[in-house]
């Protein structure tokens, strides 16, 4: 919708809605059952410059006879969100919004007179939303997990995937009777950053952060509006994700501190945060190392890293054994060295930033409380229990506990999970194949000698124990890199967590947008879109944007897969894998090859999709969410 356009619903459609509203409310009262009936009223009768939001509907709470409903207004050159006030008594309506778009006295068939106003409801109308969100209804803001199971539904176009995502845990509810709702989720420091950085970014760099062109504070108050349309009242968590230290040098990682405090600063009205700190790991002190460290090595980076009252600390606290269901956990010495070297920066790193989120969050209206979730999930070493059970005890005890928790169990980012240990045709890459290089050595012996070759009991029984420890510190197991895993994989992490876990998925829903444009009519505009920003990516990859994986482009498109983004239903294993990886980071980036000189970002235009694609995108989002949590459930 142009900016500065005026706002023209038809006269005799508002004042039909404004007779419904206030015909379904029984005393002036709006419940449930009266959103229920003014959206089955609306289902029954069709407006034409209007589409109302049921579920958003609200009183004022300090002037009950004032009413809000969201709504969009329905032109010839796009929609427009709006939200509707509309007041039945003599006395001045509730100030609450500014600049109105619209505003008029109405009289009802039913002889009612009313004043209406119009504002502005977009996504971006971010005073409307936190004004609505916090002195209306509060009960559209995001809240902690702790304990629940959730879908964490990674949004990078939040305006296409969020309306997707609440019908898709509406539905869940439903049937499963589960909450499962995380529906706000991107890193904050690697899809998304500041707004003044989105601002400055010109697209010329496809791995740069904010290559979403979506903010932190934009996905934040997107989420709230995408509540409220939604008429979610039932919870949801809003998660800034991988807040991400990175450095090679001491200086280099006080400065990325100090951005990440900045980005945290951003998203105090988040309400679960993950941090990863996995640059400051200390690979060389874990025996899997290639090049591990000798004991005497550990022992000297031990003394230089922590004072003399902090070692007594670690070598009394990991002496005691830990029971956890049927297992006692005890640390050697050594062991208790290997892991302090490992971690140590790391954690005394996240205790600092945990302090600086409770800072942030203090005096919060929207609330105080949240989720801290540090994540091992990034290591190059799979998480064993005793890690976890380290890197758990240790923040507990120093009072910044952890709630949730994300392992690295070897999943790999929207690729499927090996079932064989040889790769075959039918199945996909085996075990022996997608562990290469990687620096886990014990992981095929374990699945040979333990488990009969059978890779996915192997991950059950981690996956389980992981759990048991998780659950011992009152901690949820986080699973990261969900998105593209199979049906028996899901399963397996929902029986192994008995349905208690959260699962993040973001890349599938991109993807799931991306098919849509490819399987559309060759020389089809949104077709050509799609080829173009393929043609953007093999161009950055020429270039060597995308490091080493850049070489990978050219290997894919010899191979007749340019263009192939591969069957979702498989983990897109058959596909272009690079595509499937990158693509998505040129959003932001420039649509230079336009035909008609239209040289907007390729996000611009994606958020322009007509309703037919638009509406495609939203019911394959959906499905995968509720097909995802029917698996998951335990």
């Amino acid at each position: 919708m142009p900016q500065g356009k005026a706002v023209q619903p038809r006269s005799d459609e508002l004042v039909a809605l404004a007779e419904l509203v206030f015909s379904v409310s029984k005393r002036g009262r709006v419940n449930d059952e009266t959103r229920a009936h003014l959206g089955a009223e609306l289902a029954r009768r069709g407006f034409a410059s209007l589409r109302p939001y049921a579920g958003s509907l609200e009183q004022d709470p300090s002037a009950p006879a004032d009413n809000y409903l969201a709504v969009d207004a329905l032109e010839e050159c796009g929609v427009q969100p709006l939200l509707l006030q509309l007041s039945s008594e003599s006395a001045a309506p509730a100030a609450r919004f500014r600049n109105p778009l619209q505003e008029d006295r109405l009289r009802l068939p039913s002889g009612r007179e009313v004043d209406l106003k119009l504002y502005s409801f977009a996504s971006r109308d971010r005073d409307a939303i936190r004004t609505f969100a916090e002195e209306v209804a509060p009960v559209f803001l995001p809240r902690p997990q702790r304990a629940l199971p959730a879908i964490a539904a990674g949004n990078r176009h939040p305006e296409i995937s969020l309306p997707a995502a609440f019908a898709a845990f509406r539905t869940i509810h439903g049937r499963l009777g589960l909450n499962m709702a995380s529906t706000v989720q991107l890193s904050a420091t690697r899809e998304m950053t500041t707004d003044d950085a989105i601002t400055a970014r010109d697209g010329e760099d496809p791995v740069a952060v904010g290559h979403t062109r979506v903010s932190i504070r934009h996905l934040y108050h997107a989420g709230l509006w995408a509540a409220i349309r939604a008429g979610w009242r039932a919870g949801y968590t809003a998660e800034a994700d991988h807040f991400i230290v990175s450095g090679s040098t001491e200086p280099e990682v006080a400065r990325s501190v100090e951005a990440v405090k900045e980005a945290i600063r951003h998203a105090a009205g988040f309400t679960k945060f993950t941090t990863d700190t996995s640059r400051l790991f200390e690979l060389e002190s874990d025996p899997r190392h290639p090049r591990a460290w000798s004991a005497a090595a550990v022992e000297e980076r031990f003394r230089q890293l922590f004072s003399a009252e902090e070692v007594r600390w670690i070598l009394a606290e990991f002496s005691q054994p830990f029971q956890i269901a049927e297992t006692t956990y005890r640390f050697s010495r050594d062991e208790a060295l290997r892991l302090a070297v490992k971690f140590g920066r790391s954690l005394k790193l996240n205790e600092e930033l945990f302090d600086c989120i409770r800072a942030v969050k203090a005096g919060l209206r929207s609330g105080t409380d949240f989720d801290f979730e540090p994540s091992l999930d990034e290591a190059e070493t799979l998480t064993s229990a005793k890690e976890l059970l380290f890197y758990m005890h240790w923040l507990k005890a120093r009072g910044r506990p952890a709630h949730l928790v994300p392992p690295n169990l070897g999943f790999k980012k929207r690729q499927a999970y090996p079932v064989k240990l040889e790769t075959t045709s039918e199945l996909g890459i085996g075990l022996e194949e997608y562990s290469h290089h990687k620096m886990w050595p014990e992981l095929v012996p374990r699945v040979v000698r333990d488990f009969q070759s059978r890779p996915l009991a192997e991950l059950a029984a981690r996956v389980a124990e992981l759990a048991a420890v998780a659950w011992f510190f009152d901690g949820t197991l986080s699973i990261h890199s969900g998105s593209g895993k199979q049906a028996e994989v899901l399963e397996c992490i929902g029986r192994a967590t008995r349905g208690r876990v959260n699962y993040k998925i973001s890349g599938e829903l991109q993807l799931q947008l991306l098919d849509v444009l490819s399987e559309q009519p060759a020389g089809s505009p949104w077709r050509q879109l799609f080829e173009r920003m393929v043609h953007r990516t093999n161009q950055f990859a020429a270039a060597g944007a995308f490091g080493a994986e850049s070489a990978l482009a050219a290997q894919y498109a010899k191979m007749g897969r340019e263009f192939y983004l591969g069957d979702s239903a498989r983990g897109r294993v058959d596909g272009n894998l690079f595509l499937a990886f990158w693509l998505g980071n040129v959003v932001g980036s420039r649509d230079h090859q336009a035909p008609d000189d239209d040289h907007r970002f390729f996000k611009e235009k994606l958020d322009e999709l007509p309703d037919d694609l638009l509406g495609e995108v939203r019911k394959r989002n959906s499905r995968y969410i509720v097909w995802l949590a029917e698996h998951l459930r335990g």
